[in-house]
């Protein structure tokens, strides 16, 4: 019996803290036929001379002069693996060590399924548990989910590279949201779905590049469930993205900031209920500058300088 070799691709930029966990966490895997890609997007920390450090002929490393974005690097990634099957790895979290194991597996005996993820376990910056996160685990159930989020952790997903190829890959259009852009096409054309089993543990931190590009996060993804609608009528997607600048520099509308402000409230919460006060404080600085309401901003700068938790809480509430 032949055994499919698995082609990890990695992207990181100014890395330095958590990336040789990520690195070793994909070396240790039960999992052996891999080689992991690994794209140097630009760093200008101590990055570069960490991944110089690891002699390990399965890591294949190309480094970017200049700094390309997320997207781009990933495909180049892509490009440059051999493996039938593409896992993601993102730089700042881990995987477990039978992960790939079991993907496989189950991708070899449910040869229908073209993505599959997992859940997961969220850990903090120091790698303490923070809660488990569950998925949709079957196809008619997580496109019903796509329609409204991105049910997959895009770094625990392992996806069959032939159908990766077909749809063309990240469409590099999307700077941010350009994994659920990528579900939701995959997902029209082949079956998808999630393990139970939390095979990756993915690091919250309010400093990652989610949190950073809240707003960008947020109207990407919407721009995505346009797309969807523009091809269920059968239409080409060329006008709309055309017009994506435009979409993507209009003014923010009421309702953007209502869901902005209610998407991440559960994730300050989070970081209170396990004492992250500080990390609270950073994340809901961003959120809060997305707020609808001018006295709720005025309450929060006081309360942020009083560094009142219970204040905190309530704002995050209210």
């Amino acid at each position: 019996m032949t055994i499919p070799r698995v082609s990890v691709v990695m992207s990181v930029y100014n890395g330095e803290e958590y990336v040789c966990k990520a690195i070793d966490g994909i070396l240790g895997q039960s999992y052996k036929d891999i080689e992991f890609v690994i794209i140097d997007d630009g760093s200008t920390d101590d990055t570069r001379l960490l991944l110089q450090n690891y002699n390990d002929l399965r890591i294949k490393v190309t480094w970017n002069s200049k700094r390309e974005g997320l997207t781009k690097a990933l495909n180049k990634g892509i490009q440059m693996a051999s493996g039938e099957y593409i896992a993601r790895q993102d730089a700042d979290d881990i995987s477990m060590y039978d992960r790939l194991e079991k993907q496989v597996n189950y991708l070899e005996r449910n040869q229908e399924i073209a993505l599959l993820g997992t859940a997961v376990k969220v850990i903090d910056s120091e790698g303490n548990h923070l809660q488990d996160i569950e998925y949709p685990l079957r196809h008619p159930f997580i496109c019903q989910a796509l329609k409204k989020y991105n049910c997959f952790c895009h770094g625990s997903v392992v996806f069959r590279k032939r159908c990766f190829d077909e749809i063309e890959g990240y469409r590099e259009a999307f700077t941010t949201a350009q994994d659920y852009d990528l579900w939701l096409r995959l997902s029209e054309k082949y079956q998808v779905a999630n393990l139970p089993d939390r095979l990756y543990k993915y690091r919250f931190t309010p400093s990652s590049l989610t949190f950073r590009k809240i707003f960008d996060q947020t109207r990407m993804a919407a721009f995505a469930r346009k797309a969807v609608l523009i091809r269920d009528e059968g239409l080409s997607e060329a006008s709309l993205m055309n017009q994506m600048h435009t979409y993507l520099d209009s003014p923010i509308t009421l309702s953007e900031k209502k869901d902005i402000t209610q998407s991440y409230r559960p994730w300050g919460q989070l970081l209170l209920k396990h004492n992250r006060k500080n990390e609270a404080f950073l994340l809901m600085s961003e959120v809060f500058k997305y707020h609808p309401s001018t006295l709720h901003k005025l309450v929060y700068k006081m309360t942020k300088r009083w560094r009142s938790s219970f204040i905190l809480e309530q704002l995050i509430k209210s």
